[in-house]
């Protein structure tokens, strides 16, 4: 086994983390089949799965960077596009070493990348975050929707945790969504199918299109 996910891994931005979990979930399953002297047919349909889903979340992290104007973001992306690289060159030739260059890449990119340089946004989150706290202590702003139609559909939609709701006979099947600045939402069925049929709904923070994570029962 490669590397276990663990909550000290977390960037602080539920879709990322989401995602880095499902990588690493990915690659273990490609190393254990690997491990198992797996068909090399199914090796590389796990891998291109793999390598598919990376370039997924380098697509997203890419647009979350941008969207808190992340200073080291030119940087980061050559980092992903060398991984990509790396792993491409990979999955087209699969050699009497390729155990060993997987290993390499999993173990710098699982390790150096999201432990080391993804870390680098979420302090930088972080530092932005305590700045904005201290601006609001010392005098109060009013900040607005920036898409009031997205919000107030996001405001029927969500089921609010602290909002006293009415005895249910049954729990109600909702939908998790979530955007790039990390917030989740619960969105109830008629919405979510609305969503699925291909009518966008933005987050009226980060005003990024809110995207689908699993059902869930509330």
């Amino acid at each position: 086994m490669l590397l276990a996910w663990d909550d000290k891994y977390s960037v602080n931005n539920y879709l990322i983390d989401e995602q880095h979990k499902k990588l690493f979930e990915l690659a273990n399953m490609a190393d254990n089949m690997i491990g198992k002297q797996t068909n090399p047919t199914e090796i590389k349909k796990m891998l291109a799965a793999l390598f598919e889903y990376m370039r997924t979340h380098f697509s997203d992290e890419e647009e979350y960077m941008r969207s808190i104007q992340y200073p080291m973001l030119e940087s980061h992306q050559e980092k992903h596009k060398h991984i990509v690289s790396e792993m491409t060159n990979l999955v087209k030739n699969m050699g009497y070493d390729f155990k060993q260059k997987l290993v390499i890449i999993m173990e710098q990119w699982l390790l150096n990348h999201i432990l080391k340089d993804d870390m680098g946004y979420a302090r930088y989150v972080e530092e932005m975050n305590q700045e904005r706290a201290k601006a609001a202590a010392s005098a109060k702003k009013d900040d607005a929707p920036t898409n009031t139609q997205h919000n107030d559909m996001l405001k029927k939609a969500v089921m609010e945790p602290k909002q006293k709701q009415a005895p249910a006979k049954q729990k109600q099947k909702m939908h998790m969504y979530t955007c790039l600045c990390g917030k989740t939402y619960n969105i109830a069925p008629e919405i979510h199918a609305k969503i699925q049929a291909g009518e966008g709904v933005k987050c009226p923070d980060c005003t990024t299109f809110i995207k689908y994570i699993t059902d869930i029962e509330a």
